[in-house]
């Protein structure tokens, strides 16, 4: 008697992710889950759409949340809040006050012009650093301080004019954080201010480096094999050792960065070349550095750079929105003139554009896109813009390639109701906020499975391949589809062998026939190699 086994697995469906931080695991706005790629139809319609109060905070995403920060009038005065949503229906399922929502300089909003943080999840714990540099450390499950530090008074220094919009970042157990800006002393000497704190107590674990702050969040990556935390201070780009502060390496900007000016966008790294780009407006730029490491010691050389005079046709500048890059090209919402024409960097028309990181050169700009956000999902750009609509690019150096698009946000406001907020993605799910709604829309790719298999009067047998919710197969992911079969489950899927029968597509479901039943026991998986 023949036994054909079937295993219920499919090696391709997208992995489960979290989004745990600002820009998301990797601090890079990339993400390698799958979506789908064509957006008309039941995927356009939000699985939910909630108003959330003021704010430029984005979503951080994990264990069925959905953490953020909102500006609520509570008590009769403004606070900044930290809140959870539940994923499934946008419910807020608890909500901590943390700190004054108070902004008395005007950057686009007003009185309400914050926060502008994004909390960062750790396992168990939130990890918030407010306006006002307050740092908390929050139970994810029920909002409750678990601790509370407040960097001003602890460790002194001088809030910028415009408060913090840098989000905490977190990796090994411990926060990095630029916190002290000016040129104030704490004791009599210069204050170290690029800092990084335990997760578990808030202890400081090291202070390094006399520099101002900004309000760029601090990137991690790993250049020539070194991990390394990277700071956008107010004089220039600073690498440290995450696990002891060390210095490692800084170049200085080609440009002054004035009093009140504003410096947001976080350092960009592709291979050992790191990208930085201000806003024209404050007479900064875009500059690239190649990073080198030889015989033990570090150094950097200016690659290109276009600040000051370059012509506006040519500029690469942003307000605040950081890009992500991909072999080697750099795509976000990118100006050319600072603000009241259609491809000024302060306005809701801002470009998006291609540009190549090692050069500089603007390869494709089309407008329209404003200062929203960009990641890039499963290599695909996934552009909100500031008027609420989402955009799927294919990364093209040659040209704007457009593969879909619908407004995700509605009733767009210049004051009340725009995206400038960097989205999430998890589990092939996109959430978004403006300044008056948060939404997630379902983008995932569903799981394959495959059916027992049914024997056919010729001996052999019949395979079965849909999707796990349902759904129809779409014609697009049968070219990638492999069904494979080995009698040893010892072997790794990958190397199992492949059938070389045909797979047809019928009625949405994928049938596989003429399966020969030879061997007295076979195993059977359903795969999409990316």
């Amino acid at each position: 008697m023949r036994i054909v086994a079937c295993l219920l697995i499919a090696l391709s469906s997208a992995a489960a992710g979290d989004w745990p931080h600002y820009r998301g695991p990797t601090h890079d706005g990339v993400s390698t889950d799958r979506i789908l790629t064509n957006w008309s139809g039941s995927v356009t319609n939000p699985v939910w759409l909630v108003p959330v109060t003021n704010s430029f905070s984005s979503f951080a995403i994990r264990g069925g949340l959905a953490y953020s920060q909102v500006n609520r009038f509570l008590n009769g005065t403004n606070r900044e809040v930290c809140v959870a949503l539940s994923i499934t229906n946008g419910t807020e399922l608890w909500s901590r006050d943390l700190d004054d929502a108070y902004y008395p300089i005007d950057t686009g909003v007003g009185s309400n012009d914050g926060p502008r943080t994004t909390p960062s999840v750790d396992g168990d714990s939130i990890f918030v650093l407010t306006s006002y540099l307050k740092l908390y450390r929050l139970n994810a499950t029920t909002g409750d301080i678990i601790w509370q530090k407040d960097l001003l008074t602890l460790y002194g220094g001088v809030i910028e004019d415009n408060q913090n919009s840098a989000s905490p970042l977190v990796e090994d157990g411990l926060i990095f954080v630029n916190t002290c800006a000016g040129t104030t002393v704490l004791g009599g000497v210069g204050i170290s201010n690029l800092m990084a704190f335990s997760t578990s107590d808030g202890a400081l674990a090291w202070r390094s480096r006399n520099e101002n702050m900004t309000l760029s969040t601090p990137t991690l990556a790993t250049i020539h094999g070194v991990r390394q935390v990277i700071f956008a201070t107010r004089t220039g780009v600073v690498s440290l050792n995450p696990t002891t502060g060390a210095f490692l390496w800084k170049f200085n900007y080609p440009f002054t960065i004035s009093s009140g000016a504003e410096l947001i966008v976080s350092p960009v790294v592709y291979n050992n070349i790191v990208f930085i780009m201000g806003p024209r407006v404050y007479f900064m730029g875009s500059l690239a550095h190649r990073i080198t490491f030889t015989n033990g010691t570090w150094s950097t050389t200016q690659i290109w750079a276009k600040t000051g005079g370059t012509p506006a046709n040519d500029t690469v500048a942003t307000w605040w929105t950081t890009p992500v890059v991909l072999d080697g090209f750099l795509y976000g919402q990118i100006g050319n003139t600072p603000s009241g024409t259609a491809d000024g960097e302060n306005s809701d028309n801002c470009p998006l554009k291609c540009v190549d990181i090692q050069t500089g050169t603007i390869k494709w700009s089309t407008n329209n896109f404003g200062r929203g956000g960009v990641l890039l999902v499963n290599k695909q750009l996934v552009v909100l813009t500031e008027k609420g609509a989402l955009v799927l690019v294919r990364p093209n150096t040659n040209a704007y390639t457009e593969l879909g698009r619908f407004q995700a946000i509605p009733g767009y406001s210049q004051t009340t109701n725009k995206c400038w907020n960097t989205p999430a993605v998890a589990d092939g799910k996109i959430y978004i906020r403006s300044t008056y709604f948060g939404a997630l829309y379902d983008l995932s790719v569903p799981g394959l499975k495959l059916d027992p298999p049914t024997p056919e009067p010729t001996g052999g047998f019949q395979l079965t391949v849909r999707t796990s919710d349902g759904s129809s197969v779409n014609s697009n992911r049968l070219t990638a589809m492999e069904v494979r079969a080995s009698t040893n489950l010892t072997l790794s899927p990958e190397a199992w062998p492949k059938l070389t029968n045909t797979l047809m597509l019928t009625n949405g479901i994928v049938v596989v026939t003429n399966v020969d039943g030879i061997s007295p026991r076979r195993y059977f998986i359903v795969a999409e190699p990316k």
